[in-house]
């Protein structure tokens, strides 16, 4: 069996329940949803509708984690330790350029547009069981 990542699309395989933070919610609670929903990552909305999104991972905060007291996660706020904007794909991006998109810019998921609306995030987690179903 086959198969050419370059015909999967990004639309094809995102996620597609996505979570939202804003940049002045504190650090604690965007924690603390991610572990109530078990997502490595939340969307930042921006302040205008057309803006692209920010975004907050895990490893943001363990980063943050690593030299700082824990009890930094109530002093900071999201928009402090967020990627804004953050890098995105189209939709009908294929899953071979996102991956090489991923790997170059060390991160491992992207908000996915259809134009400037955010519909989906693609992250490494996706393009694994994708290519382990249809590889």
């Amino acid at each position: 069996m086959t198969c050419d990542l370059q015909k999967i699309r990004a639309r094809e395989i995102m996620n597609v329940k996505l979570q939202w933070a804003t940049s002045h919610e504190n650090l604690r609670a965007a924690a603390a949803r991610m572990a109530e929903h078990g997502i490595r990552a939340l969307l930042v909305k921006g302040e205008h509708a057309e803006d692209l999104p920010g975004i907050v991972t895990s490893k943001d905060i363990v980063n943050l984690l690593g030299s700082q007291d824990p009890a930094v996660l109530d002093q900071l706020h999201v928009g402090d330790v967020m990627t804004r904007p953050a890098i995105c794909v189209p939709a009908q991006a294929n899953v071979r350029d996102c991956i090489n998109l991923m790997r170059m810019s060390g991160i491992r998921r992207v908000p996915v547009l259809d134009g400037t609306q955010v519909i989906g995030l693609l992250s490494t987690s996706d393009i694994f069981r994708a290519a382990m179903r249809q590889c």
